[in-house]
């Protein structure tokens, strides 16, 4: 979804597109929802999020706007969009880098209800235990796409969980 200048405000991929669509109109603000246009498959923007979702590297970053009202959310946002391809950083190390050190579960609600998935790059956020953990507001299945989505990014994987060199600490 663009504004009327064509920065993304919000996308989604799935199976399905309808699936996609309804799953990325949820993820923004009531106010935010009316007058949103759905982006054509040829825009620059819908081509970027395709090239990061096949792992390949983009010149730039998409142009976006972070649709959202809260500070907490822009900031998080923010930092997560800061990871490195290849690392991780768990939701404890953001909430604590945001100046919350209490606030991990905050974090996670902010990853599943993430507007700008690949652009805001959630996948790159998981539990202290480094096991890869859920993915979106989905619980079933999810979590093989966001281990498919790091094992392409070049995250390393030791017993099912990732491995501590590929761990990335924001402060």
């Amino acid at each position: 979804m663009t504004d009327e200048n064509g920065r993304l405000l919000a996308c989604g991929f799935s199976g399905s597109k309808k699936a996609a669509e309804d799953s990325t109109i949820h993820s923004l603000p009531n106010d935010l929802r009316l007058g949103l246009r759905r982006s054509q498959g040829d825009s620059e923007s819908i081509n970027m999020l395709h090239r990061i979702h096949a792992g390949r590297d983009i010149d730039r970053s998409p142009s976006i706007v972070l649709a959202t009202h809260s500070k907490f959310l822009r900031d998080i946002y923010k930092i997560t969009m800061r990871i490195p391809k290849g690392k991780v950083t768990t939701y404890g190390k953001l909430a604590e880098h945001a100046g919350l050190k209490r606030a991990s579960r905050a974090v996670g609600n902010a990853m599943a209800r993430n507007p700008l998935p690949l652009v805001v790059p959630c996948h790159r956020v998981v539990p202290s235990t480094l096991q890869v953990g859920n993915y979106g507001s989905e619980r079933n299945g999810r979590s093989q796409t966001k281990r498919e989505l790091l094992m392409r990014e070049g995250v390393q994987f030791r017993r099912g969980k990732i491995s501590q060199s590929c761990v990335w600490d924001p402060s």
